[in-house]
């Protein structure tokens, strides 16, 4: 029987869009590479994800000791805005919306079938050499 856990963000104060690149980047795999990955980033998006990510990893090693966790899924949508106004000169007021997502991380129990999916990825972004030409003869 696979094994899954979710954790669950809700209204992180960064956009879908900037959360879901994040989230892009650590999709299938392993917790501890996906926590490595995160940790070096430079964006605000990252570090919000790291905690989330963070709280699914010792949340399934509390459930489940001596296993290896793979990032199956990394759910992102959009949640609601925050409106908000600036003063600017000559008594005007400027609108702007503060945008805010939601983020649920799925880890499954096993690695197995993810390094299997993995490699399929792998297999399939690699370039296809062309063949060579031949030399023309006089």
């Amino acid at each position: 029987m696979n094994k899954s856990l979710t954790a669950t963000l809700k209204y992180a104060l960064v956009s879908d869009k900037k959360m879901s690149l994040m989230a892009k980047l650590i999709k299938w795999k392993t917790a501890q590479e996906a926590l490595n990955t995160l940790a070096v980033l430079p964006k605000k998006a990252a570090k919000i994800l790291l905690k989330v990510v963070k709280s699914a990893y010792s949340n399934a090693k509390a459930a489940w000791e001596g296993k290896e966790f793979a990032i199956k899924e990394v759910k992102v949508w959009a949640g609601p805005k925050i409106k908000r106004v600036r003063f600017s000169s000559r008594s005007r007021i400027s609108h702007y919306e503060k945008s805010r997502c939601f983020v649920q991380v799925l880890l499954v129990e096993t690695a197995s079938k993810v390094k299997k999916a993995v490699a399929k990825v792998e297999k399939a972004d690699k370039p296809v050499k062309a063949p060579k030409a031949k030399k023309a003869t006089k």
